[in-house]
């Protein structure tokens, strides 16, 4: 039995993300690269053939500003800003943009209701299966203080990042708490710790792909939990399983749990 393609548009098909998705979408059986798009302002970018842009030969599709008609889903990691935009297509949409302000998140939800949408903050399969076991553990270690540390590259705009939330979530609703009443992003000055607060901190620095680190102390022991991303292409690899998805869904806003339960 032949496989259905699904025709993807790289949004942001320029960036270092955005051609890594190129690559992976060249690469994923069951996947069609038809186009990339690239802000007004890429000069550079804009009319470029998108295979020699990603380093693997001319493939006779260029860069354009707005994504082809025959694409059946677009993929999107750039700014919150930039997506918000891109609703506007009323297309399909996989979202791996991070650090979203609650009224675009809503944006999102309105737009949901007449397209399906994938976010997550995180497309790697490890995480999202992680996410499952801190839920988990957290309930059963609920004793136990919880401190989360997050590391990326210089250059990442939002902090904490966006997987540092996802898990921290996960640990709340272990315990049947709310995120965002007992959380603490970082400390300073005279700030012993609170009963049932947990702690998030971020590093940046050099060009760390992704690290997170769940440490949950007790008096007697600890237990701590990392995963490390080793390379761009797994969230790139998630977001083709998520486009797949999101191709044959209803509209709705979903997750890579959704992704991850087909």
């Amino acid at each position: 039995m032949t496989q259905a393609v699904t025709r993807v548009a790289i949004i942001g098909a320029a960036g270092r993300m955005g051609r890594e998705l190129c690559n992976a979408a060249l690469e994923t059986e069951g996947i069609e690269l038809a186009g990339g798009v690239e802000r007004s302002g890429a000069a550079d970018s804009l009319g470029a053939d998108l295979g020699e842009l990603c380093g693997v030969g001319k493939l006779g599709i260029a860069v354009t500003e707005d994504p082809p008609d025959n694409a059946e889903v677009l993929i999107e990691f750039t700014t919150p800003v930039a997506t918000i935009e891109h609703l506007s297509y009323r297309k399909p949409m996989v979202i791996g943009t991070t650090g979203f302000s609650e009224e675009q998140l809503t944006r999102i939800e309105e737009a949901a209701k007449d397209i399906p949408i994938m976010l997550a903050p995180n497309m790697s399969v490890g995480v999202n299966v992680l996410r499952e076991v801190v839920r988990e553990i957290s309930g059963k270690l609920a004793g136990y203080d919880i401190e989360v540390v997050e590391a990326h590259h210089r250059n990442k705009k939002d902090a904490p990042s966006g997987t540092a939330l996802l898990l921290g979530r996960a640990a709340t609703e272990g315990r049947g708490q709310d995120l965002e009443e007992v959380a603490v992003y970082g400390r300073e000055g005279v700030a012993p710790r609170r009963e049932g607060e947990i702690g998030i901190h971020a590093l940046r620095g050099g060009a760390v792909v992704g690290e997170h680190r769940l440490i949950f102390y007790s008096e007697g022991e600890e237990v701590e939990i990392i995963h490390r991303a080793l390379s761009r292409r797994t969230f790139a690899d998630g977001a083709m399983r998520a486009a797949r998805f999101t191709a044959s869904a209803k509209p709705g806003l979903y997750s890579m749990r959704d992704v991850l339960s087909t």
